[in-house]
């Protein structure tokens, strides 16, 4: 039998989880995020200088609606999600992008539409925009980094009304 967490649940986790992993999920998204911020046509480490991986170039949710940046005041969410082994999100979508990079673990993707698609560790991706849930299908607990490029104001995530 699989137990479910809500989307609130996943997004915010219980207080504990975020207390132990604030700054170093803080500090691992910033890095995340200034890797692929410095990402040019050169991409290889020089002698003394860091070494980039490129994680991903998109330009739509992982759905192909195109990516559209708030009009209000801007707000990264940098979140550690972790999805134990048989339990599930509830149905919810992201009115703004989320950028999710697996860091262990192997999670299913359902969308509305019946389509499944599995990201694991070292996959990096834009979520969907549309309705959608998680399952951790597997043996071992999922950890993923979650980036919301929203605005102030604006919930990360909506549980789908029954």
């Amino acid at each position: 039998m699989s137990s479910s967490i809500s989307a609130e649940t996943a997004i915010a986790g219980p207080q504990s989880l975020w207390r132990r992993f604030s700054w170093g999920g803080a500090l691992t998204a910033l890095g995340l995020l200034a890797l692929v911020g410095t990402a040019t046509a050169d991409e290889t480490a020089s002698a003394n200088g860091p070494t980039v991986v490129p994680l991903l170039d998109a330009t739509t949710h992982g759905d192909g609606v195109p990516l559209a940046y708030p009009s209000g005041k801007p707000e990264v969410t940098a979140r550690l999600i972790e999805i134990k082994p048989g339990v599930e999100t509830n149905h919810h979508r992201h009115p703004v992008p989320l950028f999710a990079y697996i860091l262990e673990g192997e999670l299913t993707l359902h969308d509305e539409r019946g389509g499944i698609r599995k990201v694991k560790a070292g996959d990096a991706f834009m979520e969907s925009s549309d309705w959608h849930f998680g399952r951790n299908e597997g043996s071992e607990t999922v950890r993923l980094l979650a980036v919301y490029l929203g605005e102030q104001g604006t919930p990360l995530s909506v549980q789908k009304p029954d």
